[in-house]
């Protein structure tokens, strides 16, 4: 093995520290640390620094080191052997870890990372493809999902406004599973000006996805190799001045069954839409 000597993880040695009572408020504020949980979900970013490093779009989270136990270690040795700078600790099995970190969902990894700078919206101005953005988007699920969407779909990235939530939450890592270290995304300092800026200075085109006025069946939607796709809040929508400047408005159609009412028609949570768009809109 070629990161440096395996040390054991003693509940009581000092590195440890950061690793007990790991709780994402706590550890953001006090060191600055990021908590990356569950031995897939580790394997995952540790993949995703290894085969994105000095991309033009990096993960925003680097390994500060590991805690697994003996089990786990074998399937993420490879991993580390390629990230040679990362300390890993080692228990004998997970209860240790469990006593370290003070609760049981880890399934024998746990993992730190250190954050650097979020890029901004040009970063995700390159490649082509389709990229999800989310309006003011603050439900941990719905962003994690939305993640896990476009992973599973093939869109180019993600791109946040400022006010939408922080992909790198806890919650949000675990219900993306591990996607946010996967999938490339920006956060954009203005909005909406950064959709027309990728719109005037890089040829993107921006699609609303909302059901108002006007708007077309996805289905119908030409496929285009640069389009934005962008996905409102679940009480708001996508914001107006978005709908006023957006290329085009698409919509999912509903059906009419089931006894739905003309002023409350059926409608999806706003990650069940992003899976259904992203699905009709990138080629696979």
């Amino acid at each position: 093995m070629t990161w440096p000597e395996r040390l054991p993880a003693d509940p009581d040695d000092p590195r440890l520290a950061a690793y007990r009572g790991v709780r994402d408020a706590d550890l953001r504020g006090r060191d600055g640390l990021h908590c990356v949980e569950t031995a897939r979900v580790v394997r995952r970013f540790l993949a995703a620094c290894v085969r994105r490093h000095g991309a033009p779009c990096p993960p925003p989270l680097q390994p500060h080191s590991v805690l697994c136990d003996e089990r786990t270690l074998p399937t993420l040795a490879p991993l580390l052997e390629a990230l040679p700078g990362t300390p890993v600790f080692v228990a004998p099995d997970a209860a240790t870890v469990t006593r370290i970190s003070g609760y049981d969902l880890h399934s024998g990894a746990l993992a730190l990372g250190v954050r650097t700078d979020d890029p901004g919206a040009d970063a995700l101005a390159g490649p082509a493809g389709v990229v999800a953005a989310c309006d003011g988007i603050v439900h941990t699920d719905n962003v994690g999902a939305i993640f896990r969407n476009a992973a599973s779909f093939g869109a180019a990235g993600v791109l946040l406004s400022p006010h939408s939530s922080d992909p790198l939450l806890r919650k949000t890592v675990r219900v993306s599973m591990g996607r946010v270290f996967d999938v490339p995304w920006a956060r954009a300092a203005r909005w909406p000006d950064a959709l027309w800026d990728l719109r005037d200075r890089h040829g993107w085109r921006i699609v609303a996805a909302e059901d108002a006025p006007g708007a077309v069946d996805v289905a119908a939607l030409p496929r285009d190799a640069r389009t934005i796709v962008v996905f409102g809040a679940e009480a708001a929508g996508v914001s107006r001045a978005i709908l006023d400047g957006a290329d085009a408005i698409a919509r999912i159609p509903m059906s009419t069954l089931g006894g739905a009412l003309a002023e409350d028609p059926p409608s999806l949570n706003v990650a069940v839409a992003s899976a259904v768009m992203l699905d009709r809109l990138c080629a696979r």
